[in-house]
């Protein structure tokens, strides 16, 4: 029998593209999910959408074995405390996050499970796997480019190398580890750790959650990460959701997400710790840079925010939009 997975979709005025979601979902290969749909605040009929949506499917469906879907609703106050609500009211073996506006291949969920679950059958906790992460199909709805995105293989852990400095080194060599959307969670560690979206962040919210959620995997020896190198997260880019907000142009809050790398590795640090700190570093500063590059910002608001030479700024902005 299959394990149950709780997909949690928080919904802000996009309720079409939910309904759109959830018939994408419902015609895959993996059927024991329970989808958490939680509409924060919306401002137009998306809540009404949905829970007439969900009573229509509950009918039509009736004693056939598709996937369960639940609406919650809450008061506006972001993502973070829409998938926290998601997270109190599931009730799955493992944990994904989908967004509404995104959508996922027929064999997402299914391919996740089989990943996570590789070594379940051994005794040594430390094979058995934290977490699956899948690779993405990337699309740039503004200027209509497309690309798969890690599909690479990435180099295994070392003998020597702590679990920690493993994903403090595939952090800075990769991007597939920062977001939430693209991988499947362990529903116990997440229950037993109380682990949640930090609700006053903006900004990098998903990549700390990511890092608690390994730092407390670690602590009860799961010291693995799957990989399933086939892009089967499709992420949109350049919805009303998905837009480089003011908060990525903002040095402070990237300076805030390097600090929860200093807290994830601790006091006690490895020299190769201390470099993988010093490349994340680097990989920050050249990111922000180009999140500037690519706002909407004037050119001397742009050189403002980053404190880059205006030549280089140029080139930055140049390449970006090639």
């Amino acid at each position: 029998m299959e394990d149950k997975v709780s997909v949690i979709i928080p919904v802000y005025n996009t309720g079409k593209e939910a309904v759109k979601l959830i018939l994408s979902i419902a015609k895959g290969n993996y059927k024991n999910l329970e989808l958490i749909l939680v509409d924060d605040g919306s401002t137009d009929d998306s809540l009404k959408l949905l829970k007439e949506f969900a009573r229509q499917y509950k009918l039509k469906f009736k004693g056939k074995k598709v996937p369960e879907i639940k609406v919650f609703e809450k008061e506006n106050g972001g993502v973070s405390t829409a998938r926290n609500l998601g997270l109190e009211k599931a009730t799955g073996k493992y944990i994904s996050f989908t967004d509404s506006d995104d959508f996922v291949d027929k064999d997402f969920y299914k391919k996740l499970v089989e990943a996570i679950k590789k070594y379940e059958n051994l005794k040594s906790r430390d094979l058995k796997i934290a977490l699956a992460v899948s690779g993405v199909h990337y699309k740039r709805l503004g200027t209509k480019h497309e690309k798969d995105i890690y599909v690479n293989a990435i180099k295994g852990r070392a003998p020597d190398e702590t679990f920690k400095e493993y994903v403090l080194r595939v952090m800075y060599t990769d991007g597939r580890l920062y977001a939430v959307s693209n991988k499947l969670f362990r529903a116990d560690i997440i229950k037993h750790f109380s682990i949640r979206f930090d609700e006053s962040m903006s900004f990098a919210e998903d990549t700390k959650f990511t890092l608690e959620y390994l730092s407390a995997a670690n602590r009860v020896h799961y010291k693995q990460i799957e990989y399933v190198l086939e892009p089967l997260y499709h992420y949109n880019f350049g919805t009303p959701t998905s837009i480089v907000g003011d908060s990525s142009l903002s040095w402070g809050n990237w300076l805030k997400s390097y600090d929860d790398f200093e807290k994830f590795i601790g006091k006690k640090r490895s020299k190769r710790a201390e470099k993988y700190l010093r490349r994340i570093y680097l990989r920050w500063k050249i990111s922000h840079a180009l999140a500037v590059a690519r706002s909407n910002q004037s050119f001397g608001h742009k050189t403002q925010h980053v404190g880059l030479p205006k030549l280089i700024l140029a080139e930055l902005i140049i390449k970006f939009r090639r």
